[in-house]
């Protein structure tokens, strides 16, 4: 199985006082035992290490990408120029939301794949509709 992962999982993964740490952890211990592979994109990494580099430190920022370049679990998609316009055309669409460009890039990059199910603490994965959020 493949499971897409968001900014606020990282997040929850890497900062022991996030409020999501602990089922962050437990989900991620169990779902690798499973075999479960992981999906994320260039846009969610980088969303992911400024805010790290923000609100925690450098150091923690500069691991975070280091452990995920030599893990064999996580894959890393790089944003197309049509998944981003799909994005584009996602994020026109629903003013009344406040989804980040980011979230709206996740959305259509989960379609594109296929992917139903989202390693997330974003309600936004569920007021869009389609998928289904982990833990």
């Amino acid at each position: 199985m493949k499971v897409f992962v968001d900014t606020g999982a990282f997040i929850a993964l890497m900062v022991s006082d996030d409020e999501n740490h602990k089922s962050a952890k437990i989900f991620y211990m169990h779902a690798t035992e499973k075999g479960t592979k992981f999906v994320t994109t260039n846009f969610v990494v980088s969303e992911t290490i400024n805010y790290l580099r923000a609100r925690v430190s450098h150091n923690i920022a500069v691991i975070f990408k280091e452990n995920l370049k030599k893990s064999s679990l996580f894959e890393i998609i790089t944003m197309t120029p049509t998944i981003e316009e799909a994005a584009f055309t996602i994020f026109k669409q629903y003013a009344d939301k406040d989804f980040s460009f980011t979230d709206c890039t996740s959305f259509a990059m989960m379609k594109s794949l296929k992917l139903n199910n989202a390693f997330a603490f974003d309600k936004h994965f569920e007021q869009y509709g389609n998928f289904s959020r982990l833990p």
